[in-house]
């Protein structure tokens, strides 16, 4: 592949999926370094990839595609963006998006000059393009790099990346009360994109409660959607908590926030992955999802629990948050 000049990545999916993709952005990053490479995701993962210019040179809002959920559909711009893809005459398209069912055939109507990706047995792959079986039961992450065998190349870097700017924390400063909080603090995120994949209220009353009672300060994050939910959590407490779902955080300051924290305890969704990009010790709740995709990597920062009671996650909290910072 020395010829290819230009690439473009398709994987149109939200943030804990997009940091999961950064691993294998970065390898074809590595393998061409001088070639243009363009990302065409969710339009809500503009401003996240603006962080990264220096793996991705240009981002291209996908408009969406009948049958595909992950993105929304803006009917007037489905064939608007796929002419501007063909019009750019890329060399190579990688199908970075999932295992093919439908993504295939978005990513063969780029008219690039070779495209690889992964297939599932009895699914559309252009025959005439290389694909290789999508792997089951593995990480996202290794799923994702798997796809870097097709250039004949291997790493074990699986670290996730996220950039935080001066600008980040001057905008939470400005938009929150965050110079207020005392140290140390934790943040919770109760909210999750499925209602399945939610701790339930009562529980994380609970935690909160038992957290402000050891001495921590309690930061609820989320967005605007979530904060009915979060009103529903400290409803239920006895001590009083911190709710950030009414700032709306943008990215930048959101990570600023978790950045500065003792930990995060969440349910299994994006922010999760941030914390893993950040290096922030985290505590990772899951309901129904699979932690074989999505628990984090790194067992030694990231502690990963399974449906818990409460005295499960206060043991988990203080033996691996907690520990003896905090009397």
């Amino acid at each position: 592949m020395s010829s290819v000049k230009k690439i473009v990545i398709f994987r149109a999916l939200k943030l804990g999926d997009m940091l999961c993709s950064i691993p294998a952005i970065r390898g074809i990053r590595k393998l061409h370094p001088d070639a243009h490479i363009a990302l065409t995701g969710h339009p809500q993962m503009e401003a996240l990839f603006s962080r990264y210019g220096h793996y991705v040179d240009e981002f291209i809002p996908f408009a969406g595609f009948p049958g595909m959920p992950e993105s929304p559909i803006d009917s007037l711009k489905v064939w608007d963006t796929i002419k501007y893809i063909q019009d750019k005459e890329f060399d190579l398209a990688v199908q970075l998006h999932g295992s093919g069912e439908l993504s295939n055939t978005v990513v063969s109507l780029f008219n690039s000059r070779k495209v690889i990706g992964h297939y599932r047995t009895g699914n559309f792959r252009h025959t005439s393009h290389d694909f290789k079986p999508y792997p089951e039961n593995v990480h996202e992450v290794e799923r994702c790099l798997s796809i870097l065998e097709l250039f004949g190349y291997e790493t074990t870097d699986k670290s996730l990346e996220f950039y935080i700017m001066d600008e980040d924390y001057e905008e939470l400063n400005r938009k929150t009360h965050y110079p207020t909080i005392k140290n140390p603090y934790i943040c919770l995120h109760s909210g999750a994109s499925n209602e399945f994949k939610r701790w339930s209220d009562d529980k994380f009353a609970k935690l909160a409660d038992w957290l402000c009672e050891k001495g921590l300060e309690v930061v609820f994050t989320g967005s605007l959607f979530e904060t009915p939910l979060i009103k529903k959590i400290t409803s239920q407490m006895k001590h009083v908590a911190h709710d950030f779902s009414h700032y709306n955080l943008e990215l930048g300051p959101l990570a600023a926030l978790i950045k500065n924290s003792r930990g995060l305890i969440c349910n299994d969704t994006g922010v999760s992955h941030l914390a893993v990009a950040l290096k922030v010790p985290s505590i990772v709740l899951f309901i129904q999802t699979d932690p074989v995709r999505w628990a984090p990597l790194d067992s030694n920062l990231h502690k990963w629990v399974w449906n818990p009671d409460v005295d499960k996650v206060f043991q988990l909290s203080k033996d691996f948050l907690l520990k003896e910072k905090v009397q």
